[in-house]
């Protein structure tokens, strides 16, 4: 009988540790200041790129590395598949790296007033990544 009780008391230890650290997985991360402002230099110099090509693959390069500081481990691709709390409107970050992988991929990708709206895009949404990480 002792036994059972001892069992079920680890159980529910268990079960409440599992809780608290799903918790805590899930909570925001914050960045430094320092990590932030670091982060804002590096968007302002891809804003220097010459191409919206360049501007797309450096912004999603960026947004990646972003994420693996905020404790977001793997590739980009199965971190957003995680759905991280702290992207926004996740559907447009897909949409954002589906055309990155286009451009990457496809050769023949060149609607450059596109690519432009693009890039903005993806510049404003590290902007408010970054936000969030404060």
């Amino acid at each position: 009988m002792q036994n059972y009780i001892i069992y079920i008391f680890i159980i529910i230890f268990l079960l409440v540790a599992i809780y608290f650290a799903f918790i805590w997985w899930k909570k925001r991360k914050k960045l430094s200041p320092e990590k932030i402002k670091d982060f804002q230099k590096k968007l302002k110099q891809i804003e220097t790129n010459i191409s919206s090509k360049e501007k797309i693959i450096d912004a999603d390069k960026l947004y990646h590395k972003i994420l693996l500081e905020a404790w977001y481990n793997w590739d980009f691709w199965t971190i957003l598949k995680q759905k991280p709390i702290i992207i926004n409107d996740l559907d447009l970050i897909w949409k954002l790296h589906k055309v990155r992988n286009k451009l990457v991929h496809d050769f023949d990708y060149h609607d450059e007033s596109f690519l432009q709206e693009i890039s903005k895009t993806y510049q404003k949404e590290i902007e408010k990544l970054l936000h969030n990480l404060k």
